[in-house]
């Protein structure tokens, strides 16, 4: 099975935001179920703009982690017919869109995502963290026990 994270829940992991247990979990859970753990290319310029931004890391660091993403994620391309694709749809916002076509392109199963309103009209199902987790945890995980 083919996950992508969006880049929201990347931000959550990485920025140690208040939604970090349940992105965490999400992404745990694909990888203790050996999914394919996929992150748009595209997203890989906004995850390392808004660590440095908001904070959560310094800019150096932030690039830092930039070297980290391909180890953590199978980082997927973009490509322009996906950009044309995803120009003409009619999902309401163009970076969502442009994720949705090249995982659909890809052969994405599932998009995990804290905006899911936002992939309602996605070509590929979108699930929150939660979701996701719900959906695909094993029953010898417990994240209630685990303090991030």
């Amino acid at each position: 099975m083919k996950v992508l994270f969006d880049t929201c829940v990347v931000i959550d992991i990485l920025g140690k935001t208040a939604f970090v247990a349940d992105a965490f979990a999400a992404y745990d859970v694909a990888v203790f179920k050996k999914m394919d753990v996929c992150l748009s290319v595209s997203s890989t310029t906004d995850i390392v703009y808004l660590l440095h931004s908001r904070g959560c890391l310094s800019k150096q660091a932030s690039r830092d982690m930039a070297r980290q993403l391909d180890v953590l994620f199978d980082v997927l391309d973009v490509t322009a017919s996906d950009s044309r694709q995803a120009a003409k749809s009619d999902m309401p916002d163009y970076e969502d869109a442009l994720i949705a076509y090249s995982a659909l392109r890809q052969n994405v199963d599932f998009i995990v995502t804290r905006n899911k309103k936002e992939f309602t009209r996605s070509p590929v199902p979108a699930l929150t963290p939660t979701e996701f987790v719900a959906i695909y945890k094993p029953t010898c995980l417990n994240y209630d026990e685990v303090e991030l």
